[in-house]
Formats: structure tokens, C-alpha cells, sequence
């Protein structure tokens, strides 16, 4: 029988990652300025004049590398994944947009049915970034068919695989998607991940009731309907 651990992929591409965010900036000065429009100008002033006497980039590149790919790694304690059991950081990312977007639509029906009695829309504002990644993965896709459990709601078996790769210094897989067609990359060390960089804004629309998640790109137009058989 073939082992679920034979085959290895050099990776060297861009990554969808998909995180919680706002479309809109908000007024960082508010609760200084008690909302007068002139006090928030010139507070932002001072703000621009500040960050134009430090070198370039290194806000803009610290934000988006904390935002995109440090908080996995960062959060004590850890979240509790399909590839991580809670002791350690995993990081997610996928080949394709869709893949990414059925991924955290699942997620989020699945959390806001916990509420009972909650109907919809439940309205939460999504970014998408590029992020890069160079290494070489433990390749799991295509595995399914044999080990059917990569796929399964019970995460126990698919914990095992993240403890033993975790454990001998593994940085990442490529697996297949439980919720589409499509392929997700777990890492386990922020060392192969680099150059995050705004992608999209997206805005999810999720009827719990309906199990459905009804995905915008630019407001008001429809980009991806999702819709799950059960959650």
C-alpha cells in the first residue's frame, strides 16, 4: 500500500490568504478629537509627517506581514485546526481563490449556526492577500481516495499528521480542500511564507438557516454563491 507520506512538492508560488478584515478605514483619532473633523485633519498631519521620516515600507511591510502571516504563530494559545491540535501555530493558505473562500465559508455558517436562533444576512468583511511561499512540502494530494479521513469532519486523524510533521521539523503540506475541488497549504513555520500583498476585499453575506454564503467582491455585486448539504 502506498505510503500517505512518498511524495514531496518543490514549491515556489503565491498563496490566497484570507482573513477577517474591513473594507473601509476608520477614524484612528476619534476618541481624541471626540469627532471634529479639523482636530482628525491635522492629528493625521502629525501622523503622515512622522511616517515620512521613517524609510520606506517599513510600516506598510510590518502591518501586512503581522496581518498575513504572523498572527497564526503569534496566538497563545494556539487555534485548534485540521492540522493543528492547539500546542502549535499552522498556518493556512490555498492554490485558488474559490478554494479559500469555501474554506472560510464553511467556517463561518458553521460558527454562526452555534447561535441559536440566528438568522441572516450575518454581514463580515473579508481581505485577501497574495502570499508567497518557497519550500518543500509533504504533498498529500490526491491522497484522499486512499485515506478518506484527510477529508472527514473528525480531525484526529489529520491532527496526527500535523503532531508528526511538527514534530520532525516539516515546514508545511499541501492537502487536499474538505469543502471544494481545489488544494490549501498548511505551514508550520512562518520562515517559508514572505511578500504579503493586498489582493481583494471581499464581503460575506452568510445565512446560517440556509446554509449559504453569498460572497461580494466590489459591493452590491454578486461574486460566489456558496451553499453547504450540511455543516
Amino acid at each position: 500500500m502506498p505510503s500517505l507520506f512518498d511524495k514531496t512538492c518543490d514549491f515556489d508560488d503565491d498563496l490566497f490568504r484570507n482573513i477577517v478584515s474591513l473594507r473601509e478605514s476608520v477614524d484612528l483619532f476619534s476618541d481624541l478629537t471626540d469627532g471634529d473633523e479639523f482636530q482628525s485633519e491635522v492629528a493625521i498631519t502629525a501622523e503622515m509627517r512622522v511616517k515620512s521620516e521613517i524609510p520606506a515600507g517599513v510600516i506598510q511591510r510590518g502591518f501586512h506581514y503581522t496581518t498575513a502571516i504572523g498572527y497564526p504563530f503569534e496566538t497563545d494559545p494556539y487555534l485548534c485546526s485540521r492540522y493543528g491540535n492547539g500546542a502549535f501555530g499552522v498556518w493556512y493558505g490555498s492554490l485558488e481563490l474559490e478554494t479559500t473562500i469555501h474554506e472560510t465559508a464553511y467556517h463561518m455558517v458553521r460558527e454562526e449556526q452555534r447561535v441559536e436562533g440566528l438568522k441572516g444576512p450575518i454581514v463580515r468583511e473579508r481581505a485577501v492577500y497574495f502570499v508567497h511561499c518557497r519550500a518543500v512540502l509533504i504533498d498529500l494530494r490526491g491522497k484522499e481516495k486512499l485515506f478518506p479521513r484527510l477529508i472527514a469532519q473528525d480531525y484526529s486523524f489529520t491532527h496526527e499528521i500535523g503532531e508528526r510533521l511538527h514534530g520532525e521539523g516539516h515546514p508545511g503540506l499541501l492537502a487536499p480542500s474538505a469543502r471544494s475541488e481545489g488544494t490549501n497549504l498548511a505551514s508550520f513555520t512562518p520562515s517559508i511564507l514572505s511578500n504579503p500583498r493586498q489582493h481583494c476585499y471581499l464581503t460575506y453575506r452568510c445565512y446560517p438557516e440556509r446554509q449559504m454564503v453569498v460572497v461580494e467582491r466590489q459591493p452590491g455585486e454578486l461574486f460566489l454563491e456558496v451553499r453547504f448539504a450540511a455543516v
